[in-house]
């Protein structure tokens, strides 16, 4: 073991001490240098060739040189490759759909800015509901002036207020008196009742049709019957009615609520010719109809008389 690791330690002794020398003898050198001027021993000779070794920037800017075309190369038309033709049309196809997406969703915003401020249905429906119940008048002095708004006479106004009070007040004390005697419900208390509401006389029946139609209004009531559909096959839709047409007179009777029109179409002789008045897009209609069934459906309106 001993005999083959000894050849091996005379090289690297040999090395080290060499090692060793140069590098004491660079630090003489550097500590003491020679007396005449600095770098005459290593000026290169003009004479002699300098070496054919090329530096790394050089190489580099050759590199970068080669790569980039010369300005004449540059500015030849024939080097210039041409565009391609539908390339250049797909690009304005884009350019074309991309406007119109633009149009698009400006107006679509616009549409959305103007559905937000419009109120919804169910809103517009719980407003005019609103409107109709602060309309109602609520006190005698609120029912009398709305029978004058109408065109009631001041006596008259008073004399329906205190007729109509009358009677409610006496159908409280006659429930109040049958529920405290236990009669409540009977015969007898039914017929109590049928008697009190024989004296009531309906504003319908005890104002003028003018002034009924105006108190209607002026109080938030329906005044108007209005068709909201024809039955296929029926009278109506052979005379030609329509859904929103307004039926304001039947047998020269205004008509303000359906089952006005209703009975008027089931008195009188069926099949008589009866004068009914329509009204459609604000414009009057005068139709002849025999007596009964018309086939539409009703529905009511609020409009000004």
């Amino acid at each position: 073991m001993t005999r083959k690791t000894q050849p091996l330690l005379v090289p690297i002794s040999l090395s080290a001490l060499t090692f060793a020398i140069g590098l004491g003898t660079g630090s003489l050198l550097a500590s003491h240098p020679s007396d005449g001027p600095a770098g005459a021993a290593t000026a290169p000779d003009p004479s002699r060739d300098p070496p054919a070794t090329a530096t790394p920037a050089a190489g580099t800017a050759a590199l970068v040189g080669a790569a980039q075309p010369t300005a004449s190369s540059a500015t030849d038309p024939a080097t210039t490759a041409n565009p391609d033709p539908e390339l250049l049309a797909r690009v304005e196809h884009l350019s074309e759909g991309w406007g119109r997406m633009e149009a698009e969703l400006a107006e679509l915003r616009a549409r959305l800015a103007v559905l937000e401020r419009r109120p919804s249905p169910v809103e517009t429906a719980a407003s005019e509901a609103e409107r109709r119940r602060a309309l109602r008048p609520r006190t005698p002095e609120q029912q009398r002036d709305a029978l004058l708004r109408a065109g009631v006479r001041l006596q008259q106004a008073e004399d329906i207020l205190w007729r109509r009070s009358q009677l409610a007040l006496e159908r409280l004390e006659l429930r109040d008196q049958a529920i405290r005697e236990g009669w409540i419900g009977s015969e007898q208390f039914r017929e109590e009742m049928r008697r009190i509401s024989g004296q009531q006389v309906s504003l319908r029946d005890e104002l003028d049709p003018n002034i009924y139609d105006r108190y209607l209004f002026e109080t938030g009531q329906d005044n108007r019957v209005r068709i909201d559909s024809v039955i296929a096959g029926s009278l109506g839709e052979d005379i030609g009615l329509m859904p929103g047409d307004l039926v304001e007179a039947y047998n020269e009777q205004p008509i303000f609520d359906p089952g006005e029109l209703r009975t008027a179409t089931t008195v009188g002789e069926r099949g008589e010719l009866v004068p009914v008045r329509i009204r459609r897009n604000n414009q009057p209609l005068e139709l002849w109809l025999p007596r009964g069934p018309i086939g539409i459906r009703l529905d009511t309106d609020r409009i000004a008389p």
